[in-house]
Parts: structure tokens; sequence; C-alpha cells
């Protein structure tokens, strides 16, 4: 029943602010296409 309101709720929000759903996935699609350095883990932190 529970996740039947959660839905529901969703679906109010998303009818709502359909401005900021589009921002977020424009958002995460920028996050997860990003060629973005990522550290290395420390050869002596790995070894200890």
């Amino acid at each position: 029943m529970a996740s039947i309101y959660r839905a529901l709720a969703e679906h109010a929000k998303r009818e709502a602010y359909p401005e900021a759903v589009e921002q977020a996935h424009a958002d995460f699609a920028d996050l997860r296409n990003a060629d973005v350095p990522r550290r290395r883990p420390d050869a002596a932190a790995l070894s200890s």
C-alpha cells in the first residue's frame, strides 16, 4: 500500500515541477558523461 502512495506522490511532483525534473535529468546525464579525472588509489595505502 505504501508503494502506491509513493508512486502517486512522485507522479504529482513530476506534474507540479516538470522543469525541475528535466533539469535533474540533464544534470545526471552530464555527470555520467563527464570526463572527470578520478583519483587513483595510493599504492602504499593499498599494501598496508
